[in-house]
Protein backbone atom coordinates (compact mmCIF):
# COMPACT_ATOMS: atom_id res chain seq x y z
CA UNK A 1 0.00 0.00 0.00
CA UNK A 2 1.36 3.33 -0.73
CA UNK A 3 2.14 5.40 2.32
CA UNK A 4 0.21 9.18 2.47
CA UNK A 5 1.79 11.88 2.79
CA UNK A 6 -0.84 15.33 4.02
CA UNK A 7 0.95 18.14 2.00
CA UNK A 8 0.94 21.74 4.11
CA UNK A 9 -1.25 22.70 1.72
CA UNK A 10 -3.99 20.32 3.29
CA UNK A 11 -3.01 21.73 6.92
CA UNK A 12 -6.59 23.14 8.78
CA UNK A 13 -5.62 27.20 8.78
CA UNK A 14 -6.44 27.54 12.29
CA UNK A 15 -3.00 25.68 13.64
CA UNK A 16 -0.99 28.59 11.77
CA UNK A 17 -2.64 31.42 11.81
CA UNK A 18 -1.77 34.10 14.38
CA UNK A 19 -4.31 35.60 16.96
CA UNK A 20 -6.00 38.61 16.46
CA UNK A 21 -4.39 41.85 17.54
CA UNK A 22 -7.96 42.55 19.54
CA UNK A 23 -7.10 39.24 21.77
CA UNK A 24 -4.19 40.53 22.98
CA UNK A 25 -5.68 43.74 24.07
CA UNK A 26 -8.47 42.60 25.70
CA UNK A 27 -6.67 40.24 27.61
CA UNK A 28 -4.67 42.77 29.04
CA UNK A 29 -7.60 45.01 29.79
CA UNK A 30 -8.73 42.01 31.89
CA UNK A 31 -5.92 41.85 33.84
CA UNK A 32 -5.66 45.80 34.63
CA UNK A 33 -9.88 45.29 35.74
CA UNK A 34 -8.41 42.87 37.82
CA UNK A 35 -5.75 44.30 39.51
CA UNK A 36 -7.61 47.23 40.22
CA UNK A 37 -9.97 45.38 42.00
CA UNK A 38 -7.52 43.65 44.08
CA UNK A 39 -5.80 47.23 44.50
CA UNK A 40 -9.04 48.42 46.27
CA UNK A 41 -10.03 45.45 48.09
CA UNK A 42 -6.35 45.69 49.72
CA UNK A 43 -6.91 49.58 50.16
CA UNK A 44 -9.92 48.83 51.96
CA UNK A 45 -8.98 45.91 54.72
CA UNK A 46 -5.53 47.95 55.20
CA UNK A 47 -4.19 51.28 55.28
CA UNK A 48 -1.32 53.26 54.95
CA UNK A 49 1.49 52.18 57.13
CA UNK A 50 -0.27 48.65 58.32
CA UNK A 51 -3.17 50.71 60.10
CA UNK A 52 -6.16 48.93 61.14
CA UNK A 53 -9.25 51.09 60.14
CA UNK A 54 -10.90 52.45 63.40
CA UNK A 55 -13.80 50.41 65.00
CA UNK A 56 -17.32 52.02 64.97
CA UNK A 57 -18.85 53.96 67.40
CA UNK A 58 -20.14 52.08 70.05
CA UNK A 59 -23.77 52.93 70.98
CA UNK A 60 -23.71 54.58 74.92
CA UNK A 61 -25.42 52.44 77.12
CA UNK A 62 -28.95 53.66 78.29
CA UNK A 63 -29.22 55.74 81.57
CA UNK A 64 -29.94 53.16 84.65
CA UNK A 65 -33.65 53.57 86.41
CA UNK A 66 -33.74 52.65 89.58
CA UNK A 67 -36.92 51.14 90.30
CA UNK A 68 -38.19 53.56 93.55
CA UNK A 69 -41.83 52.19 93.68
CA UNK A 70 -42.86 54.99 95.83
CA UNK A 71 -46.65 54.98 97.37
CA UNK A 72 -49.50 56.63 95.53
CA UNK A 73 -49.73 60.35 96.14
CA UNK A 74 -46.77 60.49 98.69
CA UNK A 75 -44.21 61.88 96.18
CA UNK A 76 -43.42 63.29 92.21
CA UNK A 77 -40.54 62.86 90.42
CA UNK A 78 -38.26 65.83 90.41
CA UNK A 79 -38.12 68.06 87.72
CA UNK A 80 -36.00 68.54 85.24
CA UNK A 81 -33.48 71.15 83.57
CA UNK A 82 -36.56 73.32 82.52
CA UNK A 83 -36.84 73.73 78.79
CA UNK A 84 -36.12 77.10 77.28
CA UNK A 85 -39.41 79.87 77.26
CA UNK A 86 -41.94 79.92 74.97
CA UNK A 87 -41.53 82.81 72.37
CA UNK A 88 -44.54 83.24 70.30
CA UNK A 89 -43.60 85.63 67.90
CA UNK A 90 -40.09 84.42 67.56
CA UNK A 91 -38.44 81.09 66.59
CA UNK A 92 -36.97 79.56 69.39
CA UNK A 93 -35.68 76.37 67.45
CA UNK A 94 -31.84 77.40 67.95
CA UNK A 95 -32.58 77.33 71.82
CA UNK A 96 -34.33 74.16 71.72
CA UNK A 97 -31.85 72.53 69.85
CA UNK A 98 -29.36 73.56 72.30
CA UNK A 99 -31.10 72.58 75.33
CA UNK A 100 -31.47 69.36 74.32
CA UNK A 101 -28.10 68.68 72.98
CA UNK A 102 -26.75 69.45 76.76
CA UNK A 103 -29.75 66.81 78.23
CA UNK A 104 -29.23 64.33 75.81
CA UNK A 105 -25.44 64.77 76.64
CA UNK A 106 -26.45 63.84 80.66
CA UNK A 107 -29.48 61.52 80.06
CA UNK A 108 -28.60 59.71 76.60
CA UNK A 109 -31.68 60.24 75.24
CA UNK A 110 -32.04 61.15 71.46
CA UNK A 111 -31.90 65.10 70.98
CA UNK A 112 -34.95 64.71 68.86
CA UNK A 113 -37.06 63.14 71.24
CA UNK A 114 -35.94 65.91 74.10
CA UNK A 115 -36.99 68.55 71.64
CA UNK A 116 -40.32 66.85 71.39
CA UNK A 117 -40.46 66.70 75.17
CA UNK A 118 -38.97 70.10 75.85
CA UNK A 119 -41.77 71.67 73.14
CA UNK A 120 -44.75 70.07 74.70
CA UNK A 121 -43.72 71.92 77.91
CA UNK A 122 -42.54 75.10 76.53
CA UNK A 123 -46.39 74.86 74.70
CA UNK A 124 -47.75 73.61 77.78
CA UNK A 125 -46.41 76.60 79.68
CA UNK A 126 -47.99 79.10 78.10
CA UNK A 127 -51.98 76.77 77.64
CA UNK A 128 -51.93 76.04 80.98
CA UNK A 129 -49.44 77.95 83.29
CA UNK A 130 -50.88 76.41 85.92
CA UNK A 131 -50.13 72.74 85.68
CA UNK A 132 -46.31 72.80 85.48
CA UNK A 133 -45.49 70.01 83.72
CA UNK A 134 -42.23 68.96 83.37
CA UNK A 135 -40.39 67.02 80.17
CA UNK A 136 -39.45 64.17 82.38
CA UNK A 137 -42.50 63.05 82.83
CA UNK A 138 -43.05 62.88 79.08
CA UNK A 139 -39.70 61.21 78.76
CA UNK A 140 -40.21 58.57 81.48
CA UNK A 141 -43.99 57.61 80.21
CA UNK A 142 -41.75 57.18 77.26
CA UNK A 143 -39.54 54.77 78.56
CA UNK A 144 -42.05 52.70 80.32
CA UNK A 145 -44.14 52.62 76.36
CA UNK A 146 -40.85 51.31 75.07
CA UNK A 147 -40.26 48.84 77.63
CA UNK A 148 -43.24 47.34 77.36
CA UNK A 149 -42.49 46.65 73.21
CA UNK A 150 -44.87 49.22 71.72
CA UNK A 151 -42.84 50.69 68.73
CA UNK A 152 -43.01 54.60 68.12
CA UNK A 153 -44.34 57.47 69.65
CA UNK A 154 -46.48 57.53 72.70
CA UNK A 155 -49.52 55.54 72.18
CA UNK A 156 -52.96 57.11 72.65
CA UNK A 157 -56.51 55.79 73.02
CA UNK A 158 -58.21 57.15 69.29
CA UNK A 159 -60.95 58.99 71.84
CA UNK A 160 -58.17 60.80 73.94
CA UNK A 161 -55.57 61.72 70.89
CA UNK A 162 -59.00 63.08 68.65
CA UNK A 163 -59.78 65.51 71.70
CA UNK A 164 -56.61 66.58 72.62
CA UNK A 165 -54.22 66.38 69.34
CA UNK A 166 -52.91 69.33 68.60
CA UNK A 167 -50.15 69.71 65.99
CA UNK A 168 -46.70 70.50 67.84
CA UNK A 169 -44.73 72.58 65.50
CA UNK A 170 -47.43 75.35 64.24
CA UNK A 171 -46.80 74.43 60.37
CA UNK A 172 -50.53 74.00 59.43
CA UNK A 173 -50.80 70.39 59.01
CA UNK A 174 -52.70 67.99 60.55
CA UNK A 175 -51.50 66.40 63.80
CA UNK A 176 -50.16 63.02 63.16
CA UNK A 177 -50.19 59.90 65.61
CA UNK A 178 -47.00 58.57 64.27
CA UNK A 179 -44.70 62.24 64.86
CA UNK A 180 -43.40 62.13 68.27
CA UNK A 181 -43.31 65.77 68.47
CA UNK A 182 -47.15 66.20 68.15
CA UNK A 183 -48.06 62.61 70.12
CA UNK A 184 -45.82 64.30 73.11
CA UNK A 185 -48.07 67.51 72.59
CA UNK A 186 -51.55 65.44 72.78
CA UNK A 187 -50.12 63.84 75.90
CA UNK A 188 -49.13 66.84 78.05
CA UNK A 189 -52.45 68.42 76.82
CA UNK A 190 -53.89 65.24 77.97
CA UNK A 191 -52.18 65.25 81.52
CA UNK A 192 -53.08 68.80 81.96
CA UNK A 193 -56.93 68.82 81.09
CA UNK A 194 -58.01 68.55 84.24
CA UNK A 195 -56.43 71.59 85.41
CA UNK A 196 -54.43 69.95 88.05
CA UNK A 197 -50.98 70.99 89.75
CA UNK A 198 -48.54 68.13 88.24
CA UNK A 199 -45.85 69.73 90.40
CA UNK A 200 -47.52 68.08 93.78
CA UNK A 201 -47.82 64.74 94.37
CA UNK A 202 -51.44 64.58 94.17
CA UNK A 203 -51.86 66.53 91.10
CA UNK A 204 -48.81 64.41 89.51
CA UNK A 205 -50.50 60.97 90.75
CA UNK A 206 -53.94 61.86 89.68
CA UNK A 207 -53.15 62.86 85.68
CA UNK A 208 -51.08 59.80 85.49
CA UNK A 209 -53.79 57.59 87.03
CA UNK A 210 -56.15 58.63 84.61
CA UNK A 211 -53.58 58.25 81.75
CA UNK A 212 -53.14 54.73 82.85
CA UNK A 213 -54.76 53.67 86.08
CA UNK A 214 -52.59 50.79 86.84
CA UNK A 215 -49.88 51.82 89.95
CA UNK A 216 -47.24 49.82 88.65
CA UNK A 217 -47.36 51.37 85.47
CA UNK A 218 -47.45 54.70 86.71
CA UNK A 219 -44.10 53.63 89.80
CA UNK A 220 -42.22 53.03 86.40
CA UNK A 221 -43.31 56.26 84.87
CA UNK A 222 -42.10 57.58 88.12
CA UNK A 223 -38.95 56.12 88.15
CA UNK A 224 -38.05 56.93 84.94
CA UNK A 225 -39.11 60.59 84.81
CA UNK A 226 -37.28 60.89 88.94
CA UNK A 227 -33.77 59.56 87.28
CA UNK A 228 -34.14 61.96 83.68
CA UNK A 229 -34.78 64.53 85.75
CA UNK A 230 -31.79 63.93 88.17
CA UNK A 231 -29.45 63.64 85.33
CA UNK A 232 -30.24 66.78 83.47
CA UNK A 233 -29.15 68.92 86.37
CA UNK A 234 -25.69 67.17 87.68
CA UNK A 235 -23.22 69.09 87.36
Amino acid sequence: MAETTQSSADTPEYFSRPLPPYVSRLAFAGGLVLTGVVLIMTVGVQRPGGEEPPPPPQPQPALAVPDQKPQPGVATPRAGLAAPPDRPTVSDAAELETWAKRVASKTRLPVADLSAYGRAEMWLRRQKPGCHLSWATLAGISHVEAAQGRPGPITLAPDVWAKHSMRATGDGKRPDTKNLDDAAFATARYLCADGDDIATPAGWWKAMRVFNPAVPYVQEVFSAADAYADASVAP
